[in-house]
């Protein structure tokens, strides 16, 4: 059952050569608008939608000190939308990080400054590889087990 795939930059098929890399969904949006188009009462995705979602990190970073309130925030609106990912069908929503993910106790965003939350997001799902050894995470779209 499809979900949020989180990628690094660095394992998409563009930077990497095509074929080598993880191919990156079709639509790319911002993480605000993401979370806006989320908030509207007419859910705009379906399984056609292709979705590369990038910024979460500048998110994060724009709320400091209180990015864990808004780790939290995210958690709970992509929770509420849920169920219309699974109801009208929808594939792998990609979420591209352009630093690095790293799992440990938790599953962390490393940034020069600080280390960014994003197990209390999506939880801290185990690292998984492709045929290539490109590296991403794998979660439903229900994240109640993330907080």
């Amino acid at each position: 059952m499809p979900g949020y795939h989180l990628i690094e930059r660095k394992h998409l098929s563009s930077p990497l050569p095509l074929g080598r890399g993880i191919k990156a969904n079709s639509k790319r949006i911002g993480f605000l608008d993401f979370l806006r188009e989320l908030d509207q009462e007419d859910f705009p995705y379906d399984a056609e939608s292709s979705l590369l979602v990038v910024g979460l990190e500048d998110v994060l970073l724009y709320g400091r000190p209180d990015m864990e309130n808004v780790a939290y925030d995210i958690h709970r609106r992509m929770q509420r939308a849920a169920g219309n990912f699974e109801r009208y069908n929808c594939g792998w929503v990609q979420i591209m990080f352009r630093l690095e993910l790293k799992r440990g106790e938790t599953l962390l965003a490393i940034h020069p400054a600080v280390e960014l939350p994003i197990y209390l997001i999506f939880g801290s799902p185990p690292p998984e590889t492709d045929k290539n050894n490109n590296v991403f995470f794998s979660c439903r779209f229900n994240l109640s087990s993330a907080s």
